[in-house]
């Protein structure tokens, strides 16, 4: 992490605060997964059990497994 423009050291006794913008990049990884999970539904996807990161479906009996 960098300091921001115009910090000036103020000892051990002060703590940098964080910008509300940084809690954004936890929300966005949250929302692109739910996006994700839902585009797999439409397409009729199924998670495996083992492990939610596998996912599979049978059409026209052909198998196809994808790994995320």
């Amino acid at each position: 992490m960098e300091q921001p423009k115009g910090f000036e050291e103020r000892g051990d006794d002060h703590v940098w605060k964080l910008q509300k913008i940084l809690c954004g990049i936890m929300q966005g990884a949250y929302n692109w997964t739910e996006n994700l999970d839902k585009t797999f539904k439409d397409h009729r996807f199924y998670k495996s059990r083992a492990n939610p990161q596998i996912r599979f479906r049978i059409y026209d009996d052909e198998l196809t497994v994808i790994s995320t």
